[in-house]
């Protein structure tokens, strides 16, 4: 950032003294360091965009008793494989008859929606034709707030020329909770400017690795625009459930059939409320009282954590639970289903 200051010292050269020899070699050192960082993002915006696609879904209306297939809306995505997987927001794509995507140089390709997670909003297209350029995830677990972070997609439907936009900012803050239509649990906050069409789009770190998927932001009033608080559902949330999607397998979060308190124990953890009959708690004997100190061996130190831990478990899964029952210590092992009557795709 400094390198950067220099720079615009440089421009206003003709209006200031000219400065000594020393203090000269060392400017132009600094502008030729901002260059350099400047060429390098120019190279690696290229390739960003090259695994971005503006997602145009559309959608079935009735008019004058005869039904029409019109533009729905426009969103953003990630290719993911060479052959074509695209991952998205739900609410992006919801109420489709007919999904389309835009490559980069412009192109467009009919993709099909192979499944969805209806209460986390990230679904997984296939976009049909040649070879994709796809881009790999980064490790959730060494993002850091301050790290720099850039988003990548169609805002305001500015990409369907097939040149997608970035924005530039940092990594705010980890863990965050954002409820609505669609819960987000472990999501990452970011300064990027993400608007609207950014949606199901990914926000990378400056290796081109996908932090996450762009979905939410927070808004002032009635204005829909980015005030700088955008939520993106982690990366590693989402290749938690890939497995069961691109095999279009029922995706949804694991159930245990345990119910908190909304809040921390005193001593750490959280204490179960009620243990639904039937589920998968009731039958390896997890009891209402019983305080939940530990998930898979990591510390269930708050509520949010306990969130956020569980927001990353899909159905299927056996867990491991350590438990405080009479001040003494036990472990269960649970292996998560899907709750009844939930929904496939």
């Amino acid at each position: 950032m400094a390198s950067i200051l220099f720079a615009c010292v440089a421009a206003f050269a003709p209006i200031l003294p000219a400065p000594p020899a020393q203090d000269a070699q060392e400017l132009e050192a600094c502008i030729q360091e901002a260059e350099g960082i400047e060429r390098s993002m120019v190279a690696l915006t290229k390739r960003l965009r090259a695994s971005t696609v503006a997602v145009m879904q559309f959608v079935e209306v009735e008019q004058n008793g005869k039904k029409h297939v019109v533009n729905g809306g426009v969103g953003s995505g990630v290719i993911l494989s060479r052959d074509g997987l695209v991952m998205t927001n739900v609410h992006v794509i919801a109420n489709a008859v007919r999904v389309e995507v835009v490559l980069t140089g412009g192109e467009r390709v009919e993709a099909e929606v192979l499944s969805q997670h209806k209460l986390y909003d990230f679904a997984l297209l296939r976009a049909k034709g040649r070879s994709f350029q796809a881009a790999e995830f980064a490790k959730t677990k060494l993002v850091k707030p301050g790290q720099w972070a850039i988003a990548c997609g169609n805002p305001r439907a500015l990409a369907l020329d097939g040149e997608p936009i970035v924005t530039l900012g940092i990594i705010s803050g980890l863990g965050r909770l954002a409820g609505g239509q669609f819960d987000y649990q472990n999501a990452i906050q970011t300064d990027a400017e993400i608007n609207p069409g950014n949606s199901g789009g990914p926000l990378f770190d400056l290796t081109g690795r996908v932090i996450g998927i762009n979905g939410k932001i927070a808004t002032l009033g009635e204005a829909v625009a980015s005030v700088g608080v955008g939520y993106t559902i982690p990366g590693d949330q989402v290749q938690a459930f890939m497995a069961g999607m691109r095999a279009n397998d029922e995706v949804v979060a694991g159930y245990s059939g345990l119910q908190v308190q909304p809040q921390t124990h005193a001593e750490g953890g959280v204490i179960v409320t009620g243990v639904v009959a039937g589920s998968p708690a009731h039958k390896v004997g997890i009891r209402v009282g019983d305080r939940v100190t530990q998930l898979n061996g990591k510390d269930v130190d708050s509520y949010t954590t306990w969130l956020n831990q569980t927001a990353m478990l899909p159905n299927g899964r056996t867990i491991s639970l350590r438990l405080v029952r009479d001040g003494k210590g036990l472990t269960k092992k649970v292996t998560l289903q899907a709750p009844q009557g939930a929904e496939r795709k």
